[in-house]
């Protein structure tokens, strides 16, 4: 498996590189083809009120920064001052997450393919929750040759 971690977050430089899109979306980039990268992100000792309509405001953007359609969005809380779970379907995959306000920590996994720039909405939620401490794993999913 091919993965990625780093402690800070991604530069724009090295995401904006040169890619084909096929008919059903795959990526054709760096000589591979697949379906899209899919990002894990855990943000640790995070600035953030655990609220359900600051989360979906600060979800979508991420989309609309990354390039990606929202379909559909659904937050659940698990009680008073407890955590939030939830999903955000795009019409290129998704972003899940979930919350641990007693601890500090959201976890975010972001998965889209297509003409799509998850690692910029993975910056962007960097930036936004303003974390201690980052962890990033971006993985290409559906690699199913590679291109010559």
């Amino acid at each position: 498996m091919e993965y990625i971690i780093k402690e800070k977050a991604i530069s724009q430089k090295n995401i904006l590189h040169e890619r084909n899109i096929s008919k059903d979306h795959f990526i054709i980039e760096n000589k591979q083809e697949f379906a899209g990268y899919h990002i894990l992100l855990d943000l640790w000792n995070i600035k953030f009120d655990n609220s359900i309509k600051t989360l979906r405001k600060i979800i979508c953007e991420a989309i609309k920064i990354s390039g990606a359609t929202l379909l559909h969005i659904h937050l659940h809380r698990f009680g008073k001052e407890k955590g939030i779970s939830g999903v955000a379907v795009l019409a290129e995959s998704h972003i899940s997450v979930h919350t641990w306000p007693e601890r500090d920590y959201i976890a975010f996994d972001i998965f889209m393919c297509g003409d799509t720039h998850p690692q910029l909405a993975a910056e962007y939620l960097i930036k936004t929750f303003k974390p201690q401490k980052e962890i990033l794993k971006s993985i290409k999913r559906g690699v199913t040759k590679i291109v010559k």
